[in-house]
């Protein structure tokens, strides 16, 4: 894939590098293929408005890898509207002892997320069609992942009710947004309030980073019950 060269793999070493990830040859040679993966099926599938490669670089794969530091080593992880798949699969790459449930309700895409997964041999990982508020009754899935994710998927007053019957026990949700990120937390302050109010305490922790080349604003909405 043009584009996708050495200039490429030091720009997202570099990036991943300012969030505190250290990045080996094995995984930003995976990511790589990723990336070109993802710009060729977006040609017929509608996986990302970002086309040029260096932004890719730094808006989904360095912006993915932002989460890492937070999901525990050997966590059974949930990302719902995983899209492009991001982030869980820079999080599987980056981690093989994770086992990682990737959930979208656009089947092309769920088409995409099976063919990377066995793109890049990553052990541990599935891809289901479906809306997550269906999925949360089957069996193995209700109070069953350590960690949910998703990345610029719904307002977190949606986001945090769907999420929250997956968790087991001490488990944490991770919500990753964008610019209006100060949006977002005055819906989670309301949807804490009307879970205080059903006698559920939650505990939120903001995380504020930019992205290192672009200086877009970022944060991490760590969500945990306590």
């Amino acid at each position: 894939m043009a584009g996708i060269d050495d200039r490429w793999a030091a720009q997202v070493v570099k990036g991943a590098g300012s969030l505190g990830v250290e990045l080996d040859p094995g995984a930003t040679g995976l990511l790589a293929t990723y990336a070109g993966e993802l710009l060729a099926w977006n040609r017929k599938c509608n996986l990302t408005a970002i086309t040029d490669p260096m932004e890719v670089a730094e808006k989904h794969m360095v912006d993915a890898l932002a989460v890492v530091p937070y999901i525990p080593q050997g966590a059974r992880l949930l990302d719902i509207g995983s899209g492009g798949g991001f982030p869980g699969i820079p999080a599987r790459i980056m981690d093989a002892s994770l086992s990682v449930t990737l959930v979208d309700a656009v089947r092309k895409k769920v088409s995409f997320l099976k063919h990377v997964a066995r793109t890049l041999k990553l052990s541990g990982v599935e891809a289901i069609h479906a809306r997550a508020e269906e999925l949360s009754g089957e069996e193995g899935r209700g109070e069953s992942y350590d960690v949910v994710t998703s990345r610029a998927f719904s307002a977190m007053d949606i986001f945090v009710p769907m999420a929250l019957p997956f968790l087991k026990p001490g488990g944490r949700i991770i919500a990753m947004k964008g610019k209006g990120f100060e949006e977002d937390l005055e819906k989670l302050k309301a949807c804490e309030a009307d879970f205080a109010a059903r006698g559920i305490s939650l505990s939120t922790e903001m995380i504020r980073y930019e992205l290192p080349f672009s200086g877009s604003r970022r944060a991490l909405f760590i969500i945990t019950v306590a």
